[in-house]
């Protein structure tokens, strides 16, 4: 087995008993609960043929048994990862122009992945405002959406 694989097949290892040990208690029933998946790229008509043909049967079975249901968003400019996820957690049209970019307020570069950069972007971008997710939480994405 290529060390490659060892290592991914380790990571999936971790992630799923991370994930198990941070869900903590059953949600309540009967509250309502929101579900948004981001796919960066994917446009509504490759998503259509893919249901189609079925090569997304997990997220097929959600949209036919368990109540879920795609809702078109539009999106704004520019059309970074950043930029959408700040403006769908918080409400905001952001100051966001993309991924990595000169910040001439602060008169240094902003990248996301360096540590530190988001959490800032989010203090001032959200401005004090609740986001989505307060009293919930968030799996991979850039903000923490309150």
């Amino acid at each position: 087995m290529p060390l490659d694989d060892l290592a991914l097949g380790l990571q999936r290892v971790l992630d799923r008993g991370i994930r198990r040990l941070r869900l903590g208690a059953a949600p309540v029933p009967g509250r309502r609960r929101l579900l948004i998946v981001q796919i960066d790229g994917l446009s509504q008509s490759v998503l259509d043929e893919a249901l189609a043909r079925g090569r997304v049967p997990f997220l097929a079975r959600l949209l036919r048994h368990r109540g879920y249901e795609i809702m078109p968003m539009s999106v704004g400019l520019p059309t970074s990862t950043p930029a959408f996820q700040m403006a769908a957690m918080y409400g905001v049209r952001p100051d966001i122009p993309g991924f990595h970019y000169h910040d001439r307020h602060r008169k240094t570069d902003v990248y996301f992945p360096r540590a530190g950069d988001a959490a800032r972007v989010e203090q001032t971008q959200a401005a004090g405002r609740r986001g989505i997710v307060n009293g919930g939480g968030a799996y991979g994405c850039i903000f923490t959406g309150g």
